[in-house]
């Protein structure tokens, strides 16, 4: 991860590699190892994960697809440290997370993830800017001066620098989202994670919004999209299929 703000506006299963695609020396920023996830016990038991292997490079643009219930929202959750595997590890930039305490979870996902969600979870009685200032503030950032001209390029990049004092009520849902972008991106994470990211957007916003993270990832971001859509999956270069809590197939589809 690089000091400063945020860059630009933006195989076989059983390798974790992708099918066709070259085989890579260095190692991969997140790695999950027969990670499995159970929720309940007894007639009330979930297997949400089972022995999942999956591989991502820095750099890499991910779509994971599946339907409702398939296990995308646990991995997603996993992936982003928002959860812990059952069994199985999961190492992020070769750190096992598994071993980390809640204040050094909740670190990581300050610093080294960037999250895009289907509902946008902006502070309605704030500004764009101060919305976007918020994961720096949880940071311990300082002084604000800092802040704002960090949430200032990360509005800039998304195509909002004229949008900074608006509140989200004041924006379009597309509007919205690309705040959500931004704050996202604020603090210059290692991967963004989107979970059906254009899920609330009329197809004509979806596109627009697609278009950022093309741009994100062209500029060197790695970008893993949870997604039920192909089309929406298709704008990434890997899709990742998984069904009843396995990935069933793990193709790259464009260099």
């Amino acid at each position: 991860m690089t000091e400063g703000g945020p860059q630009g506006p933006v195989g076989a299963q059983d390798s974790g590699r992708p099918s066709g695609e070259a085989t890579r020396t260095e190692a991969p920023l997140l790695a999950l190892a027969s990670v499995s996830k159970v929720y309940g016990s007894g007639e009330a038991r979930v297997d949400a994960l089972r022995e999942v292997d999956l591989a991502v490079w820095g750099g890499d643009y991910v779509a994971i697809m599946g339907q409702s219930g398939s296990g995308k929202s646990t991995l997603m959750h996993i992936l982003g440290c928002l959860d812990v595997p059952t069994s199985g590890t999961y190492r992020l930039a070769g750190t096992d997370v598994s071993r980390l305490s809640e204040a050094e979870l909740a670190e990581v996902r300050n610093r080294q993830v960037g999250f895009v969600f289907q509902q946008f979870h902006l502070l309605p009685r704030i500004s764009a800017s101060r919305n976007v200032e918020l994961p720096l503030v949880y940071g311990g950032l300082h002084p604000r001066a800092v802040r704002r001209e960090r949430a200032r390029q990360a509005l800039e990049s998304v195509g909002l620098e004229d949008r900074m004092g608006h509140k989200p009520t004041e924006l379009s849902g597309g509007q919205q989202q690309r705040v959500a972008i931004a704050r996202a991106l604020v603090t210059d994470p290692d991967i963004l994670l989107a979970d059906e990211p254009t899920g609330n957007l009329a197809s004509d916003q979806a596109d627009d919004l697609l278009s950022i993270f093309d741009a994100v990832h062209d500029a060197g971001r790695t970008v893993v999209l949870i997604t039920h859509d192909p089309d929406v999956a298709q704008r990434a270069r890997r899709q990742v299929r998984i069904r009843d809590g396995q990935i069933v197939s793990d193709i790259t589809s464009r260099p």
